[in-house]
């Protein structure tokens, strides 16, 4: 009887054993795919997090390039708008000025617009606003000749050239300086492009 018990509490053993054993293999395994799992999930995480690294990266990369092209662009564009500006202001400004500050060239043109100046048949009494600054060389100019349906004044406002109208000063023509340069800038600032960018 001894031996049964003995043979017995054996089976019982290998059973016990047996069954750790496939309990503790189904466990390894259970682990082994959990890390697996777990592995693949950060693996699959890193990956994501590189591509959107590498996309917010080239995005930023074309940002930065088209920004740095505009503002080339735009650079070039102001240097070119200030060399225009300047060579017409030269050229035009100092041509402007010496025509219209000469005071028979002044009186001449005076002369052709009130000429040229009638309403209904007839002139009417004009007044003709000069530069304050030239007051003596131009009214030494305009007293010679001078016609009764036209006043002369002086403006401190006109630094060149000169205003016309009715004397009742219902409106104004203005003819100065700055007036020309304008109206010349307008003119000259493409040929002066493409003459000197070939555009």
């Amino acid at each position: 009887m001894e031996a049964k018990i003995q043979e017995l509490t054996d089976k019982i053993y290998r059973e016990g054993v047996e069954k750790g054993e496939a309990e503790a293999k189904k466990l390894l395994s259970d682990a082994e795919a959990k890390a697996a799992a777990i592995v693949k999930e950060a693996t699959a995480q890193a990956e994501k997090i590189t591509a959107d690294a590498k996309k917010q990266a080239a995005e930023l990369k074309t940002k930065t390039e088209s920004e740095i092209k505009l503002s080339g662009a735009q650079a070039v564009a102001a240097i070119k708008n200030q060399i225009v500006s300047l060579v017409t202001a030269k050229v035009i400004n100092e041509s402007a000025t010496k025509t219209l500050s000469d005071a028979g060239t002044l009186k001449e043109f005076v002369s052709t617009v009130v000429s040229n100046w009638k309403a209904g048949g007839e002139a009417p009494k004009l007044e003709v606003l000069l530069p304050a600054a030239k007051q003596d060389e131009l009214g030494k100019a305009f007293e010679a000749g001078a016609s009764a349906a036209l006043k002369v004044g002086f403006s401190k406002d006109i630094k060149g050239g000169f205003k016309i109208g009715p004397a009742d000063g219902s409106f104004k023509i203005s003819l100065t300086d700055a007036d020309f340069q304008e109206f010349f800038k307008e003119y000259l600032r493409p040929r002066t492009r493409a003459y000197l960018f070939g555009e």
